[in-house]
């Protein structure tokens, strides 16, 4: 290819060239155990695309073009384990070395041009590496998450937009999952057309983001990737030692909650087995079962009793959901117990040590989650490598024990501030009136002014139990539960949820009619959207669907993503403020380590927690933020040592 750059002329000149543009786009192909974590990955290629042209950079790719023989697998005589036979090629063009191409690049990728990438956070965070950690500056331009912005319901892939919108596929052999194992020709090529590609896209992009008005919230997530750009090298500490007892710890018990198991099952099974579960449970005693009845089907039982198909014994589910329905059964009782215990085990410990068929998490003592700011339609973040999102909520045993592994770096403490009820203020804000508005004015937890209401008693005289009955009710209006989630929240019977909703409707009817005008709004709107309080569109389509539970679903959809939605616009916001007032300040050594829901949490020196709390509590509920929402932000910073020392 003209344009794959093998020498030390061709790279200047291209620099030349590119530096002559306000713009570029740039795109690398990974390799490595850790080829999708930023701080551990090798980078083998680079791309570059700015207007009219496109380059790529090797590095070292290991194969040329010519496949002498394929790779396989054979049985090693001594140990008798199936080891890897590695693919012979011919021998690759020389190429440049990777200390040679990043110092030529660097006055381009340091330059004040605009930075563009399919996932930047990514692209961008990979390569300050290379520079002793330095953060290619701002501005920076995300194909990914512009086209989230634009459709969030699509799959939102480099391929996959290319496809839609260009009618070309390029990557049938799926090259950039592993371009090791790929010819020299056909790996350029692929990396050539991925730069191309995010280039033409970007380009297209910015026009189609000013005409649906989305650019104010496009400059939100940008500033957001500018964030996790500093937080991805943070990461957090891990107390390794803790995490090695907690396996020790959690692997016994497991084995003492199997024996318990079989004995209440009387017979030995696999616990995993979706189909040994349902015999043990659903079968008939005399048949070994325990006589349970189902209640819930798995979701391919729910999609053939929605086609119209027989249901079997098969399309039972064995979830959480119907274990938890049989609280007598001591069989039941002991899964539930398994299920939590091994969770504990397999996501958190082996999850961050990494076994046999999982990596290690951790490097030089901290972890580097992956948190992805286009990963919820909603406009929330998710989080991989590994997910902290599904961290128990402070507050359980499960909780804390995982909590209690995240510390401070020596000299230094956690800071943790975490918005009080925020998604119901965003529904108090829209509201306007109301008992619930009222009470945040009043400075009334929400949950005791609502139990107060339902129940016909002062705030004062709310009790415990009222209020954990209060909180399933709130949790209900925000994601659109039903009676039975109330019901397990609350400790009560089903039919005692409902007529504690019943009595909220009727206490609260603003927020019904409220709820009734979103998917009204949402309906009659020709493209079937709603707008967030920043700007964020979240499209429902299945709101007008002929089908009734897809509809139904649409609906209940409505709601939770504009108060989630909205949620998540500050939560993004205050971030930014945070970042900003950290880099203003001049301490440099205050650093967001994660965001976790509603919950951020700093890193901070020892001799900077007051000036470090201040900045946080300041980014989370000052002027520039709260002047957004009419009712008053609240978010309390805790000094500790453990993430779990910061909520009881």
């Amino acid at each position: 290819m003209r344009d794959v750059i093998l020498t030390m002329a061709d790279l200047e000149e291209a620099v030349a060239y590119f530096s002559r543009y306000d713009e570029f786009v740039i795109d690398i192909e990974t390799v490595g155990d850790h080829r999708g974590v930023p701080v551990a990955n090798e980078i083998l290629w680079i791309a570059l695309a700015t207007y009219g042209r496109a380059v790529v950079i090797p590095m070292g790719h290991p194969n040329g073009d010519h496949l002498i023989s394929k790779g396989t697998w054979r049985k090693n005589k001594q140990t008798g384990e199936r080891e890897t036979v590695p693919a012979v090629w011919s021998a690759p063009p020389k190429q440049l070395r990777p200390s040679q191409v990043f110092k030529a690049l660097e006055p381009l990728i340091f330059s004040s041009r605009r930075k563009v990438a399919h996932s930047a956070t990514f692209d961008l965070g990979s390569l300050a590496k290379y520079y002793g950690g330095r953060i290619p500056p701002k501005p920076y331009g995300c194909t990914l998450v512009g086209s989230w912005l634009l459709d969030e319901n699509r799959l939102n892939g480099l391929k996959t937009l290319v496809e839609k919108r260009y009618k070309h596929k390029y990557d049938t052999e799926n090259v950039g999952k592993a371009v090791e194992k790929h010819g020299f020709s056909t790996v350029a090529r692929y990396a050539y057309l991925d730069a191309k590609y995010t280039w033409l896209l970007w380009r297209a992009m910015c026009g189609d983001l000013v005409e649906q008005d989305l650019s104010r919230i496009m400059a939100l997530e940008l500033g957001v990737t500018e964030v996790l750009l500093d937080m991805h090298p943070t990461g957090a500490c891990i107390d390794e030692d803790r995490l090695l007892e907690l396996e020790h710890e959690l692997v016994i018990a497991l084995e003492e909650i199997k024996t318990r198991l079989f004995r209440a099952a009387g017979k030995v099974f696999n616990v995993g087995s979706p189909q040994q579960r349902q015999d043990v449970l659903f079968l008939p005693k005399s048949k070994g079962g325990q006589g349970l009845k189902p209640i819930k089907l798995t979701d391919g039982g729910k999609n053939k009793k929605r086609n119209g198909e027989k249901v079997d014994f098969r399309d039972w589910s064995t979830d959480a959901e119907t274990l938890e329905a049989y609280p007598e059964n001591e069989v039941c009782r002991i899964l539930l117990e398994h299920a939590e215990v091994d969770k504990l085990l397999s996501t958190y410990v082996y999850g961050y040590l990494g076994k046999a068929d999982q990596p290690r998490r951790i490097f030089n003592g901290r972890i580097h989650p992956i948190f992805k700011q286009y990963g919820a339609r909603t406009g929330r973040f998710s989080c991989s490598a590994p997910n902290l999102q599904n961290v128990p909520r402070p507050g359980t045993e499960l909780g804390t024990k995982i909590r209690s592994l995240f510390i401070a770096p020596k000299g230094h403490k956690l800071l943790v501030a975490d918005w009080g009820q925020i998604e119901l203020r965003v529904l108090a804000h829209y509201l306007g009136r109301g008992a619930l508005y009222e009470g945040f004015l009043a400075g009334v937890d929400a949950h005791t002014a609502t139990a107060a209401l339902v129940f016909g008693v002062s705030w004062d005289d709310v009790t415990k139990e009222m209020r954990q009955v209060a909180k399933g009710l709130n949790f209900a209006i925000v994601y659109g539960a039903g009676p039975e989630t109330v019901a397990a929240m609350a400790g009560i019977t089903v039919r005692e949820a409902e007529r504690i909703m019943g009595v909220h409707e009727e206490q609260f009817p603003e927020i019904y009619e409220f709820k009734r005008s979103v998917v009204n709004t949402v309906r009659k709107r020709d493209t079937h959207d709603l707008t967030t309080l920043l700007g964020r569109k979240r499209r429902l389509p299945e709101i007008v669907s002929k089908l009734g539970w897809l509809r139904s679903k649409g609906e209940r959809r409505a709601v939770n993503s504009l108060i989630q939605g909205s949620s998540a616009d500050l939560i993004k916001l205050a971030m930014i403020r945070l970042h900003k007032a950290i880099k203003e300040s001049g301490h440099d050594g205050i650093k967001l380590s994660l965001t976790v829901h509603d919950e951020l949490v700093v890193i901070c020196p020892d001799g900077l927690v007051d000036v470090g709390s201040k900045i946080l509590q300041e980014s989370m509920i000052g002027e520039g933020i709260q002047h957004l929402i009419n009712v008053p932000l609240t978010a309390d910073v805790v000094v500790c040592d453990r993430w779990s020392d910061a909520k009881d």
